[in-house]
């Protein structure tokens, strides 16, 4: 599908686009950009990728016919800066496609609106990071929303609508202030909920926490610099998310000092119906 399938930033998300790139035959070469040799290194030995730099500056450019997908997987503030180096560096031609992996996607495509570029965001991941983390079916039968721009072609779109498809995921498309909207609900709202629940337990109470706790906080356990953005980067959402919680936990509070058995039950009873039909429609 590509001459080059080059990753910047060589995480758990661009780690398992590596290995799922080499695993399906979507790049002739996966070539690795990160900041540490370290990183670089794991990755290499693990099988991620062909070619590792520490810089885009020292990626030959390449020659001939060839076909380019470049994927920004960096912590969100740091995607626009990575895609302007990769045009700077490789030139703005059609045989350079570019995309990023964040979870926010309006500020970005703000502001890289005359660039050829999709936005894409799988909804997959982990609490743990980096490319020892990495799986090649990280995205199987996982959603991954595409956020086009004005200068993407039907050209384009098809061909990063294949890559995705080949690595496992449903694809859709979104406006991306709609993304934003919906992901902060889904996604950066439970984030926030489970460091929130770290930080009310009180240290004599943390021996007598169980799988519970585990599930519930396991989302705080996530990378910090990359959350970091995501928050600053979608506060707007993210505040009127914490609205709608606030008007969910003001009537539960309102229930439970009603003491009222049967709205108590019912309640939980409407939640539990809810939480079966995800399990059961998620396999």
């Amino acid at each position: 599908m590509f001459s080059r399938l080059i990753i910047i930033g060589v995480g758990l998300l661009g780690g398992s686009i590596g290995l799922a790139a080499r695993k399906y035959g979507l790049a002739q070469t996966v070539i690795g950009v990160g900041r540490t040799e370290k990183t670089l290194g794991i990755a290499v030995r693990n099988g991620i990728l062909d070619e590792a730099h520490l810089s885009l500056e020292t990626i030959p450019a390449p020659t001939g016919h060839y076909q380019m997908l470049v994927v920004v997987c960096t912590p969100v503030a740091d995607i626009a800066r990575n895609i302007f180096a990769a045009i700077k560096h490789f030139g703005h031609s059609g045989r350079l496609l570019l995309t990023d992996v964040g979870s926010t996607k309006a500020k970005l495509i703000q502001e890289i609106s005359d660039l050829r570029f999709i936005g894409s965001h799988p909804i997959a991941g982990s609490e743990r990071s980096g490319p020892d983390a990495a799986d090649a079916e990280l995205f199987r039968d996982r959603l991954t929303v595409l956020t086009p721009t004005k200068n993407h072609s039907t050209n384009d779109l098809d061909l990063l609508r294949r890559f995705w498809q080949t690595l496992g995921s449903h694809v859709i498309e979104m406006d991306a202030v709609k993304h934003d909207e919906i992901l902060a609900v889904t996604s950066h709202l439970p984030h926030v909920l489970s460091v929130i629940l770290t930080r009310i337990v009180q240290k004599d109470e943390k021996p007598f926490t169980g799988t519970g706790f585990a599930g519930m906080t396991r989302l705080a356990a996530g990378s910090p610099e990359i959350w970091r953005d995501i928050l600053l980067d979608n506060s707007d959402h993210i505040l009127n998310a914490l609205r709608r919680f606030d008007v969910q936990l003001q009537e539960l509070i309102k229930v439970l000092q009603s003491k009222n058995t049967e709205t108590i039950e019912q309640l939980l009873r409407e939640a539990k119906l809810i939480a079966d039909s995800e399990y059961t429609s998620r396999g």
